[in-house]
């Protein structure tokens, strides 16, 4: 299932680098409702590596583990990274945070549907990623 113990760490670096460079330029830059989805998309770039890092990491959480501990881990990162901020008004920081968790769900749910072949490469091996005929009960 597993092909190398070490082949999370990639995917857990690259999560981390893009978490902080979508932390450090929101604080650099300031929050406007235009810009709201620039950030969607960089939460969900993150939600794909940390989803294969999980995957990779934990393998027999499945993906039925490995979706909900992604959306979680990202409500708070996005939280922490957002409302930290306070040169916005509170409806920008929650359209903001709303947004970052539009992006992460958008990848969670791409997760289940993508091909298998992929899916291999995405989550580290054979596993199964939530797209069979028949779920378990």
């Amino acid at each position: 299932m597993l092909q190398n113990k070490a082949a999370w760490w990639p995917w857990t670096l690259a999560a981390l680098l893009c978490y902080l460079v979508v932390a450090v330029f929101g604080r650099l830059y300031p929050l406007v409702l235009g810009s709201l989805w620039w950030g969607a998309s960089a939460y969900a770039l993150w939600a794909a590596l940390a989803l294969g890092a999980i995957a990779r990491r934990w393998p027999k959480w499945t993906a039925y583990g490995w979706r909900p501990a992604t959306i979680l881990l990202g409500a708070l990162l996005s939280a922490l990274a957002i409302f930290v901020r306070n040169d916005a008004p509170s409806r920008l920081l929650i359209d903001s945070w709303m947004t970052a968790l539009i992006g992460i769900a958008v990848v969670t749910i791409i997760a289940r549907f993508v091909p298998a072949a992929l899916a291999r490469r995405w989550f580290g091996g054979e596993s199964s990623h939530g797209n069979s005929a028949h779920p378990p009960r």
